[in-house]
């Protein structure tokens, strides 16, 4: 027997959902739990859509606005994190941080987030090996953005500016 693959599942799901939706719908109409099924369904749907399906146009996108961003100095030193794979935080510890790689906005004293959590709130293409903790200096060059692809309203930085690798504090493996 074949293996079934992703996209012979999806296939195949993609129709059930969707009569599934068409039926929710029709009982919307009279209002109440079915509406608010209905709501919740479409859009789960649209959102994994728009997420999932277009993650090239995404990251294109957080490129071109990171590039747009004019970097302002840091008026104070700053802890901030990076949830990377273990061989690239293995690379950085040798040679740095290069320019343009995404920081978080925050960081601080606690547990580390979970791989699946870092992975929704940041909007990595991948889950997280490793938390690398990073103290920039003050002065340091940073541009402050959104996160592209994540929660709404969970902030990121990027630098012009090559970190040194005893800027990298800590690695916590998760």
């Amino acid at each position: 027997m074949r293996a079934m693959t992703i996209s012979m599942i999806t296939r195949r799901a993609i129709p059930a959902v969707l009569i599934g939706v068409w039926l929710i719908a029709a009982q919307a109409e009279a209002g109440g739990l079915g509406k608010a099924a209905a709501r919740g369904l479409s859009r789960g749907l649209f959102r994994r859509s728009t997420i999932s399906g277009s993650r090239p146009a995404l990251l294109r996108r957080d490129l071109v606005r990171d590039r747009a961003i004019v970097p302002r100095p840091l008026t104070r030193q700053r802890t901030v994190f990076r949830y990377t794979s273990r061989k690239q935080a293995a690379v950085e510890a040798r040679r740095g941080i290069p320019p343009g790689r995404h920081l978080t906005s925050t960081g601080g004293p606690g547990r580390p987030l979970s791989r699946v959590t870092a992975q929704k709130r940041y909007g990595l293409p991948r889950r997280p090996q490793v938390r690398e903790t990073i103290r920039l200096p003050k002065g340091y060059p940073v541009r402050t953005a959104k996160v592209v692809g994540g929660r709404p309203g969970v902030g990121e930085l990027t630098s012009p500016k090559r970190l040194s690798p005893t800027a990298i504090t800590n690695v916590t493996h998760q």
